[in-house]
C-alpha cells in the first residue's frame, strides 16, 4: 500500500477513510488547486486516493507533481509511491514488454526513494523485488531464444519430431512461447508428413 500524508480538510479525509477514493482524489485535487501556499500534501493525498482506487496513471501523475515538494520526506514517499503505481501497472501489462517497461521504471523510482532515505526497508525490499521480476522476464526471453535456436538446429538436421517437442514444451511452459505458435503448428504439419503414424 502507498504511504499516506493525511492531515487535510475533513471532507477529503472522510471520503478517503470511508473508502470513497475517487471522491477523495477529486477533493484533494481541488484543495491542491486552491491552495495558495503550495502544500504538496494535497496533491500527494490525491495520488494516494487514486492509487487506492486502482487509478495508477492518475496516482503517478499526482505523485510526480508532489516530487516538487521542498520536504524531502514527502519527496521520498512520492518516489516510493510512484514506484508502487508503476509496478502495479506492470502487473496489468498485456505482454512481457509492457510489464518489463513498467517494472524498470519502478526500479528507478524505488532507487530514488532508497537514495533519499537509506533506512527505508520497504523501498529497499520493493527495489529488489522489482529487480527480480525484471530478471525473471530476461530469463524467460533467453530460455525462449535458446529453445527456438535448438528447434531450428533440429530442423536443419531434419529431426522435425525433436524440433516439434522443443517448441511444444516452449509454448506450454513459457509465456513467450505464444509468439511461436504458428512456427510450432508448421513443425507439427512437417512432422506429420516426415513421420506418418504407423498402422
Amino acid at each position: 500500500l502507498p504511504a499516506v500524508a493525511l492531515g487535510s480538510p475533513s471532507s477529503a479525509s472522510r471520503d478517503y477513510k470511508s473508502g470513497r477514493f475517487n471522491d477523495a482524489q477529486k477533493e484533494f485535487e481541488r484543495l491542491a488547486a486552491e491552495d495558495k501556499k503550495g502544500d504538496a500534501r494535497f496533491i500527494f493525498n490525491a495520488g494516494t486516493a487514486a492509487y487506492r482506487a486502482t487509478n495508477y496513471d492518475g496516482a503517478i501523475k499526482c505523485f510526480t507533481t508532489a516530487l516538487n515538494a521542498p520536504d524531502v520526506k514527502l519527496q521520498q514517499a512520492a518516489y516510493f509511491n510512484v514506484g508502487n503505481a508503476q509496478f502495479r501497472l506492470g502487473q496489468l501489462g498485456k505482454d512481457l514488454d509492457e510489464i518489463q517497461q513498467h517494472w524498470e521504471a519502478a526500479i528507478k523510482s524505488y532507487q530514488n526513494a532508497a537514495t533519499l532515505d537509506k533506512n527505508d526497508a520497504d523501498a529497499a525490499f520493493n527495489l529488489e523485488f522489482a529487480k527480480r521480476g525484471v530478471e525473471q522476464i530476461k530469463q524467460l526471453r533467453e530460455a525462449a531464444r535458446l529453445a527456438k535456436q535448438a528447434a531450428d538446429e533440429a530442423t536443419r538436421r531434419r529431426n522435425y519430431h525433436r524440433a516439434l517437442e522443443i517448441m511444444q514444451s516452449l509454448t506450454q511452459q513459457n509465456p513467450l512461447g505464444k509468439q511461436f505458435e504458428d512456427y510450432t503448428k508448421k513443425l507439427q504439419d512437417i512432422d506429420a508428413i516426415a513421420n506418418p503414424p504407423q498402422p
